[in-house]
């Protein structure tokens, strides 16, 4: 058995049986005493019991997704979040937990915005009404690929209370007020045709509940990705670059932001003690130096190794297993400058689109435009989840590097099968450093 399993097994069945030997011998004392004595003592043992039964839960949990994994299925918390995917939002259909939520707002009466809610978006005068001199609504930019939208109607997504401060501190910030509409990304034609495809945020000043039964149905906007023209000043301006100052600081030690974004509806309930579960269990693992999931992996790729270049939007791939990317990425889990995230691990070994490829984005931190040189690409249906982050909603595209991905062979015509152009690749010593995205 691969070591880290044996460090996931080991620690489940020592909490299963520790807990269960302090619950019992509780019992076992409790009914040698009366009244509070024997309601002290067994209390303190379910204190003390339940904890490890949760942290044995918790690796049960992590060795059957370990298993999906190798096996190639969905990962655990994805299939549990399916409800809350922008295909099935798209659609309208509320499951019982949105109903409830929506319920619980009626019935006390207030005005939260929950995901799947449909709302129209403000004129574009009254939007301008909401901002400052710098275009701003509470430090967060309205910005100019935004305007397409006004007037239309669109799905909550996702209730964004924090983001992933990326370049400056690297930690969670809080966010209120703020929402990520179904469909609605940045396509940078106002910004130097910048690739990233961020998520755009809606402040809830700029959106107009509608009412359930006035729109039964309301279909996903497709997503326009159009090339800049434009000359590039020397620093941008968007929302992405100011996420620090369109937030606060968020304390590690403070709860209701694990809470937040199951009152809000972005998890499901099922989804929510998955995430939580290992989240405990990983913590345990790190305090007692052992393996938490997924296990982190690193390479011993060389810097200069070559990976050759061809795909192209509209390709089927195939993302590699783990065990196949982990022969790609150097010791730091870096693949050509660009780091390898483990949310990334939920999409290993599963098929999808590639909706473009990424030669350019704008830097967070410097506001300026980063070439990448050895190009980047986007794959449809594979955005972060946020899990490992607290459930952070910004549900930003990861880069994919081509080593990482196959191409599913296409139907073979004359008995030969096309051949993809290929491009050389750059020396890494070449290409500049890229900005980490992880949520």
């Amino acid at each position: 058995m691969v070591d880290y399993r044996v460090s996931y097994l080991k620690t489940t069945v020592m909490a299963a049986g520790t807990g269960l030997i302090v619950i019992l011998a509780a019992h076992l004392a409790g009914a040698l005493g009366v009244g509070f004595v024997k309601a002290l003592i067994e209390g303190t043992g379910w204190t003390l019991g339940l904890p490890l039964e949760c942290l044995a839960i918790g690796g049960v949990i992590a060795l059957y997704r370990d298993r999906r994994e190798r096996t190639g299925n969905a990962d655990l918390f994805l299939a549990a979040n399916a409800a809350r995917s922008e295909a099935v939002l798209s659609t309208g259909v509320a499951d019982s937990g949105i109903w409830l939520r929506r319920l619980v707002r009626r019935l006390v009466r207030a005005r939260w915005l929950l995901v799947g809610d449909v709302v129209e978006i403000r004129s574009l005068e009254e939007i301008r009404g909401t901002l400052d001199d710098a275009g701003c609504l509470d430090g967060l930019p309205f910005q100019t690929e935004m305007a397409a939208f006004c007037g239309r109607r669109a799905v909550i997504f996702r209730s964004v209370d924090k983001i992933y401060d990326y370049g400056r501190t690297r930690k969670l910030r809080r966010l209120a007020d703020a929402v990520l509409l179904t469909g609605l990304r940045c396509h940078g034609t106002s910004h130097g045709g910048c690739q990233a495809s961020c998520y755009l945020l809606w402040k809830r000043a700029w959106l107009r509940p509608v009412r359930v039964q006035d729109t039964p149905h309301v279909p996903a906007q497709p997503q326009q990705y159009l090339e800049g023209s434009l000359p590039d000043p020397p620093r941008y301006f968007c929302q992405y670059t100011q996420l620090a100052a369109a937030t606060t600081p968020l304390r590690p030690s403070d709860l209701r932001q694990d809470v937040r974004p199951l009152l809000a509806g972005n998890v499901t309930v099922r989804a929510f003690c998955i995430a939580i579960l290992t989240h405990f269990f990983n913590a345990v693992q790190e305090a007692r130096h052992g393996s938490g999931y997924p296990s982190r992996r690193r390479g011993t790729l060389t810097p200069n190794a070559i990976v050759p270049a061809g795909l192209i939007p509209g390709d089927r791939v195939r993302v590699l297993e783990r065990t196949a990317i982990t022969a790609t990425l150097d010791a730091r889990g870096h693949h050509r400058g660009l780091w390898f995230d483990d949310d990334m691990i939920k999409h290993c070994g599963r098929t999808h689109t590639v909706l473009k490829r990424v030669d350019r984005i704008i830097d967070n931190v410097s506001g300026r435009m980063v070439d990448i040189k050895t190009p980047c690409f986007i794959l449809t249906e594979a955005d972060a989840s946020g899990e490992f982050w607290r459930f952070c909603a910004q549900h930003e595209y990861p880069f994919w590097r081509e080593a990482w991905l196959r191409r599913e062979a296409p139907p073979m015509r004359g008995g030969t099968a096309p051949v993809a152009q290929q491009t050389p690749p750059v020396p890494l010593e070449q290409q500049p450093a890229l900005p980490e995205r992880r949520i």
